[in-house]
């Protein structure tokens, strides 16, 4: 039962100790360190944006890294040459350590590291910078076709990015109106990321008055489009052309009349005969 005893705090011990190691092992280089909290930056695809590091300026800068994950993406070191290959779209200004990343891609997003070292401490200084990528859809567009009280209206929008989803809009009337949606589409590019979507929906005018209606994605709405228009809305407007038509013409019959008028006058007075009396010798 000793020897049982012993064996057991021996091998505590032996497992205690190397816990030990193990943490002094990975602390140690943590404690070399200095972590910032995370800066959250928005661009646009195509567009620009600078990465603005935190700097003591009260220290003189030996190397700054800017990187993401492991990748080395611009930088500069004031005692050896850097030889690792930068990003092409990328710009440091050495004496501010900021970063200028043009041409922004949808791909671009994600977790990027500052990393600094002062000539005053060993120590290095990380932070954290976040980049959002995103991308407007186009304005949506709307397009209708009518097969007697039904109607197909497809809406599209592209080169969006996060995906969003498409909504359509209702406005007026909408109590009988019968809306059933036929498809939607979303679709990705693979080359870009960008989204590409549209929805074709079914409206059944038979029991509906008239409504207007839309749809819009990622925070833009297309044109307010009239739907279900009723009957006698058609009337009115066929009486108004006609209207219209027929005092066209009349106007022109007035101006025709007139005109066969004037020239019958002035005829008439060509043709008239000279009286001899009003002729008067010459002196």
């Amino acid at each position: 039962m000793i020897l049982i005893w012993a064996a057991t705090q021996f091998i505590k011990t032996s497992v205690q100790r190397r816990l030990l190691t193990l943490i002094f092992t990975v602390s140690l280089p943590l404690a070399h360190q200095e972590s910032v909290a995370q800066i959250q930056i928005r661009g646009e695809v195509g567009g620009n944006v600078t990465f603005r590091c935190p700097v003591d300026r009260h220290k003189t800068i030996t190397f700054f890294y800017f990187q993401r994950g492991d990748e080395f993406i611009n930088g500069f070191h004031t005692l050896k040459r850097i030889t690792q290959e930068k990003w092409e779209n990328t710009r440091v200004e050495n004496s501010k350590a900021t970063v200028q990343m043009t041409r922004l891609k949808v791909s671009h997003s994600g977790d990027y590291q500052c990393v600094i070292q002062y000539k005053e401490r060993s120590s290095t200084s990380v932070t954290d910078i976040h980049l959002n990528v995103t991308a407007n859809y186009s304005k949506p567009a709307l397009t209708i076709s009518c097969q007697a009280n039904r109607c197909q209206l497809t809406c599209t929008a592209n080169g969006g990015y996060p995906q969003t989803k498409l909504k359509w809009n209702v406005l007026g009337n909408s109590s009988g109106l019968k809306v059933k949606i036929l498809n939607v589409s979303e679709e990705s590019d693979p080359n870009t990321m960008l989204y590409n979507t549209s929805s074709t929906v079914s409206f059944n005018c038979s029991y509906g008055e008239e409504s207007f209606i839309s749809c819009s994605v990622g925070g833009t709405t297309s044109e307010l489009l009239s739907i279900c228009v009723p009957n006698y809305h058609n009337a009115i407007v066929t009486a108004t052309i006609c209207s219209v038509v027929l005092l066209f013409i009349a106007i022109i019959l007035a101006v025709l009349i007139w005109k066969c008028k004037q020239q019958k006058k002035n005829s008439s007075h060509m043709n008239k005969a000279v009286d001899p009396k009003e002729i008067r010798p010459l002196k």
